[in-house]
């Protein structure tokens, strides 16, 4: 009898094991993969927007955003940049920032909606640290997401990300064919400072072609 009663208890057990695991099993294949699910609070990922800025998700709750190397690269050593107000709402794809590099001007676009929450108030004092850590030290904001679910939708990551940035390199080589070797330096990375090597119009028609965005929010970027 006491044989047969613990056999039952451990026949109850497993079955409960496997349902429980068939429901998370059935969960997960809800999550429909392929679609980016960012609200995780154990994942920390990373977020391209086609106007060369990026978005560190952090929670549902929290992103930091900045902007990515190829434009730091593009404006070149700067010296000043505008920076957005703490507590000021933002859009996706408006102005969030301006870089400023000797007469030229490169306007920085949210890449989330939401509410900014702190500014790199260092950048005012330091704006280099753009060029020399636009991924990390270089941030430029804090921010509560509006809708993250349906924006990152609009964002690269991952591969995908990889191979955008190296399709937007390439385009740069090809624009500057003539002066290719004033454009590329040793191991094929871009140089610093390319927008020295355009005049005004140059460097508006160039702005416009590399940052497509911009020129959507009516935003002059002529000094």
């Amino acid at each position: 009898m006491v044989i047969a009663l613990f056999i039952l208890m451990v026949v109850i057990l497993l079955t409960a094991e496997y349902f429980s695991f068939s429901k998370k099993l059935s969960a997960n294949v809800k999550l429909n993969p392929g679609v980016r699910t960012p609200l995780s609070t154990e994942i920390v990922e990373r977020f391209f927007h086609p106007g060369h800025s990026w978005t560190l998700v952090r929670s549902s709750n929290e992103a930091v955003t900045g902007v990515d190397d190829f434009s730091q690269r593009f404006i070149g050593d700067l010296g000043d940049i505008e920076l957005p107000q703490a507590g000021s709402s933002i859009r996706q794809g408006e102005v969030m920032a301006l870089l400023k590099h000797g007469d030229k001007l490169l306007p920085v676009i949210a890449p989330l909606s939401g509410t900014i929450l702190e500014v790199n108030t260092d950048l005012k004092k330091t704006p280099s640290l753009i060029n020399e850590s636009p991924l990390e030290k270089g941030w430029i904001a804090r921010i509560v997401p509006d809708d993250l679910p349906v924006e990152v939708q609009n964002l690269f990551e991952g591969a995908t990300a990889e191979r955008w940035q190296e399709a937007v390199r390439s385009h740069l080589i090809q624009w500057f064919s003539p002066r290719l070797g004033m454009v590329m330096q040793d191991g094929g990375e871009l140089v610093e400072n390319v927008s020295d090597l355009t005049n005004g119009e140059e460097w508006r028609i160039l702005v416009n072609e590399f940052f497509p965005n911009i020129s959507s929010n009516n935003y002059n970027i002529n000094s």
